[in-house]
């Protein structure tokens, strides 16, 4: 008897199973609901952070030297539809990689959220990364990814040949980037790019005010812009941060006037 009761549960277990697959509401079947991490970002003065004050103010370490390029056509056509191409090249490395970002500059972030879902996204590729970018008080949600590549003969530190870098972007782009709109027009407009850059970048890893910050010194055409930034999970501590530093950064002198994203600074929008 014990048999028989043991099997028939089993049994029911088993059609629920099916039943939950059949219905698409199964644990594998369910559509993962976009939780997107947060990047917390301030300009801060230039004038102020030279390599021995951001050692010294910010317990940092330098990381990397990198140059770093923007691809897009002379009328800028990708950044007005919110698509970004950013190819860094590191100093002393054989490191390359291009990141392809979809930025929603303009769209509240729970609009976006539900575009991007509608072209596909469920939040569980593992080589995308989802992100609201926080910065001069403006929210804005991306969908990013980076594709690392070695240095080649004509894409190296010292040296990028134009057609060869818009060469790499093709041949590396994601399907879901390419067909975003339209392959047909992605490919067209890629093909009518031009090199924005490149900057002179040294990057460092550092602390502020308890929370462990990344700080840039982009160079490009005689103009600097220093940023500081951390990344959070969590929306609410992201938030706290954001507010803490605001308020480190203007009683210390720090704060820039200036809150220009890094693709601003190189491309001038």
């Amino acid at each position: 008897m014990m048999k028989s009761g043991k099997k028939k549960a089993l049994q029911l277990c088993i059609a629920g199973l099916i039943f939950l697959g059949i219905s698409g509401e199964g644990v594998g079947q369910m559509k993962a609901a976009i939780q997107p991490g947060n990047e917390v970002k301030y300009n801060i003065k230039p004038d102020i952070f030279s390599d021995t004050e951001i050692i010294s103010i910010f317990s940092a370490t330098k990381k990397d030297d990198v140059k770093v390029y923007y691809y897009d056509t002379p009328n800028k056509d990708f950044l007005g539809a919110d698509y970004i191409h950013r190819l860094r090249v590191y100093k002393d490395s054989d490191k390359t990689d291009i990141t392809y970002k979809k930025r929603f500059s303009n769209t509240p972030i729970d609009e976006a959220l539900i575009i991007t879902e509608d072209h596909g996204f469920t939040g569980n590729e593992s080589n995308y990364k989802f992100e609201i970018d926080i910065k001069g008080g403006n929210r804005a949600f991306s969908i990013s990814r980076k594709e690392k590549l070695k240095e080649t003969v004509k894409v190296s530190f010292d040296d990028v040949d134009t057609n060869a870098a818009k060469k790499l972007i093709l041949d590396n782009v994601p399907k879901k980037v390419q067909n975003w709109d339209s392959k047909a027009w992605y490919n067209n407009t890629l093909s009518q790019t031009e090199m924005f850059g490149p900057a002179e970048v040294t990057k460092y890893e550092g602390i502020y005010a308890g929370y462990g910050a990344d700080i840039e010194v982009w160079n490009f055409q005689g103009d600097v812009m220093v940023e500081l930034s951390t990344k959070e999970d969590d929306a609410s501590k992201a938030a706290t941060i954001e507010r803490l530093w605001h308020d480190e950064l203007e009683a210390a002198g720090y704060l820039s006037n200036d809150q220009r994203s890094k693709t601003s600074f190189v491309m001038g929008n």
